[in-house]
């Protein structure tokens, strides 16, 4: 039970008791005085009372709709972060895909040059971990830079990605962070 609900309550049974304790009072007849119609007799002590329970209850309804609302633009929110993580996540599979497959694409390449490259045939290990002078093997170092510059590249765009979705979800956030809360 939420706590408008159990104010709600309480409120009534609070009217209920003043209005069972003072049911005498209550129903005696007052004398009011109204321009253009005179003096008329009427149980304002228990109009007066009537009047506060009907007031608790639309105070009441007003708050459950208020709550309601910001619930489901709450839900709402939430949705369509969600889906712009969805999004993200499937991105970056992609961003790492291409990477994957550009990367293999250039260490055959160097494989494929190394393999034709005219200097005796040690191991790969040894081809690409030895400490040889950039004379000997120019195209080896040229491609391993070529792959690491565009490792870099891919790094910096995945990097402006996700500074740009971190962006738009504060700003989601900004929107619902301004508005009071009930």
């Amino acid at each position: 039970m939420k706590l408008y609900n159990v104010l709600f309550v309480l409120v009534l049974v609070i009217a209920s008791v003043f209005a069972f304790a003072n049911a005498s009072t209550l129903l005696r007849p007052t004398s009011v005085v109204i321009p253009f119609a005179g003096t008329q007799t009427v149980q304002l002590r228990l109009w007066g009372t009537v009047a506060f329970v009907v007031l608790a209850g639309l105070y009441s309804l007003i708050w459950s709709l208020s709550s309601t609302r910001q619930r489901a633009k709450s839900a709402d929110t939430l949705t369509k972060l969600e889906e712009m993580r969805r999004t993200l996540d499937e991105r970056e599979a992609t961003r790492f895909q291409q990477l994957q497959s550009q990367l293999e694409t250039s260490f055959r390449d160097v494989l494929g040059r190394l393999d034709n490259a005219p200097v005796t045939k040690p191991g790969l290990f040894s081809k690409l971990t030895s400490s040889t002078s950039a004379a000997q093997s120019p195209l080896t170092s040229a491609s391993l830079e070529a792959v690491l510059k565009r490792i870099e590249m891919v790094r910096d765009e995945i990097a402006a990605d996700i500074a740009a979705s971190e962006f738009e979800i504060l700003q989601a956030f900004e929107v619902t962070k301004d508005r009071p809360r009930s």
